[in-house]
């Protein structure tokens, strides 16, 4: 599932019901899950956002960073958010999160014709459109022709992924890191703490959801756009069931932990690349 375009009180109950009989699954079944899902992928796109982040402030500052400044930073950033790091700590949140239970009915509808056409498209469709306000404009107009039950389907679909919170904590933790790496590299440029932009940044944060939840469904009614009205409801009904949403949350605390580890990494890289930059 596209996890970056993207529960409610009704799928914590679900989970609460179904997490009775919750044990760890065998590491490799949920890796295949990450991979066949989409996330394996995107875990990877994250060492990019946070560098392109990176290069933009860096070019923003009145004094520019030495060449050796700049090759520390960078090079933090490539060891901090590698994928394989990354994507090991969302297996792991996954893994804790399923039920044995829970991986027939997933690995059936990943194997499904639907569930790996609905996989292509997720991972093709940025590609296919690379200017995102052209996907959202080809989007919206989707949405307005949209009948109501496939409008239904794609809200269902949006809150079932957790997508928006998904986008919001990644751009907050993308805001840290960046400031993080400016300031850990060069301190002299700290305009403030990291502590103070967190706490900056959570009272902003309803702002952001509304943003993402604005934008989230033109999004995915461009994603979906060749899936007919009866495949998007097949899809929506199976992230509805107990094991896509026990496989949804394990997925968002994947995300959030891999965030924050690749954070407290890059702060220590950061640390030591001051000694040797002589900043």
């Amino acid at each position: 599932m596209s996890r970056w375009h993207g529960m409610s009180g009704a799928a914590m109950v679900l989970l609460a019901a179904h997490g009775a009989a919750r044990a760890d699954v065998a590491p490799e079944a949920a890796q295949d899950l990450v991979r066949k899902s989409g996330l394996w992928g995107q875990l990877e796109s994250l060492r990019a956002q946070v560098r392109d982040g990176m290069a933009d402030a860096a070019q923003k500052k009145p004094v520019k960073l030495s060449e050796g400044q700049t090759k520390a930073l960078f090079d933090c950033v490539d060891s901090s958010y590698a994928a394989a790091d990354l994507r090991a700590i969302a297996v792991d949140a996954v893994a804790g999160t399923l039920a044995p239970a829970d991986l027939p009915p997933l690995q059936a509808w990943y194997d499904s014709p639907l569930g790996r056409k609905i996989a292509t498209r997720e991972a093709s469709s940025a590609a296919q459109v690379p200017n995102p306000q052209e996907r959202l404009r080809r989007g919206g107009e989707a949405l307005a022709n949209a009948s109501p039950g496939r409008k239904a389907s794609l809200q269902a679909i949006l809150t079932e992924t957790h997508s928006v919170d998904i986008m919001t904590d990644t751009l907050i933790e993308m805001a840290v890191a960046v400031q993080q790496g400016m300031t850990g590299i060069d301190p002299t440029a700290a305009v403030g703490s990291t502590a103070d932009l967190k706490a900056h940044l959570a009272t902003r944060r309803p702002d952001i959801v509304a943003h993402y939840t604005q934008i989230s469904l033109p999004a995915y009614a461009f994603t979906y756009v060749n899936l007919g009205d009866d495949e998007l409801k097949q899809y929506a009904d199976h992230l509805g069931t107990p094991s896509a949403t026990a496989f949804n949350e394990g997925s968002l605390r994947g995300v959030s932990r891999a965030l924050s580890a690749g954070s407290v990494r890059m702060e220590r890289c950061l640390q030591g690349a001051r000694g040797k930059t002589g900043t």
